[in-house]
């Protein structure tokens, strides 16, 4: 009953004479707060065997048409089996080969096995020519003499070069000495890249994936060079511009109309001029007064 015999409650009573109690709950002994850090205790464990499970993958970043390359970081020492899987981004799953210890490596039918192959020095795997449908998770089992197996996971991801990006520069407006532009930076295959802004040596601020950037600089400056540096994880490209002469450009290009239409109205105030002389004296020979031989011949008749 969880107490003295003849004990109910604390107070005493005779024999058969104390009341039925309900059984105790839980069915083990022990008081509840004992229960509790049992409890406890079970989770715990269990968390912690969760946790132990999971496999934390290493990130590694390749570049299309490369060669990757996979160490453990710490093999396991007394190996004497080697399994390299994969699970593709795609959802498809290779086991990719399988190497025992001193023996010729067993390539199954895959996408991998003419391109793949395992270094028993170092426990590594290459795979030659990798494209962007090779990204996914890789991982290797090592198993030892006493059947106990060693994980390994990696996280791939394959990633195009990033190609020379070009820069568009684009005059907004001007005022009181001051020239407002934008600055684009255009690059193909832009997917899952990173833009960072200098001018003149000093960064424009944190990495952002802003691909333009808005700039004022004084009609006083002499040179702004300013670049734009496109990566990703393993390339990156850089193109740079000199504002200050994309500016004075522009100027001059405002310039010169008004001075063309200027020397246009000069040109066409002149040869209206000259075209009036012109006439004039064309007039004036063919119309001229008579000579004084032709008065007396009709005075005389």
């Amino acid at each position: 009953m969880g107490g003295l015999p003849g004990v109910v409650g604390g107070c005493r009573c005779r024999a058969g004479a104390c009341p039925e109690l309900p059984p105790q709950f839980p069915p083990f002994s022990g008081t509840a707060m004992e229960h509790v850090i049992l409890l406890l205790l079970l989770l715990s464990v269990f968390f912690l065997c969760q946790a132990q499970g999971a496999l934390e993958c290493r990130e590694q970043a390749v570049s299309v048409s490369g060669t990757l390359r996979l160490l453990p970081e710490k093999p396991p020492r007394g190996w004497v089996k080697a399994e390299w899987r994969v699970t593709l981004d795609s959802g498809h799953k290779f086991r990719i080969l399988t190497a025992e210890k001193n023996q010729a490596d067993q390539f199954p039918k895959s996408p991998f096995s003419v391109r793949a192959g395992f270094q028993q020095n170092n426990l590594s795997l290459w795979i030659s020519a990798v494209g962007t449908a090779d990204s996914g998770v890789y991982w290797v089992e090592f198993e030892d003499t006493s059947g106990a197996v060693t994980a390994s996971c990696f996280h791939v991801s394959v990633w195009e070069p990033v190609h020379p990006p070009h820069l568009e520069q684009n005059v907004l407006h001007r005022e009181q000495g001051w020239c407002n532009l934008s600055l684009v930076c255009a690059v193909s295959s832009a997917a899952n890249v990173s833009y960072s802004w200098t001018c003149s040596g000093a960064p424009l601020g944190d990495p952002e994936l802003r691909s333009w950037v808005h700039l004022q600089v004084h009609d006083d400056d002499n040179h702004t060079i300013c670049s734009c540096n496109v990566s990703n994880p393993v390339s990156w490209s850089v193109v740079s511009t000199d504002i200050t002469a994309a500016c004075r450009a522009e100027a001059s290009g405002i310039l010169q109309p008004y001075c063309l239409v200027k020397g246009l109205l000069c040109l066409l105030v002149l040869g209206s001029l000259g075209a009036a002389v012109a006439v004039t004296h064309i007039l004036v020979q063919r119309w001229g007064p008579p000579s004084r031989g032709s008065h007396g011949s009709l005075g005389a008749g």
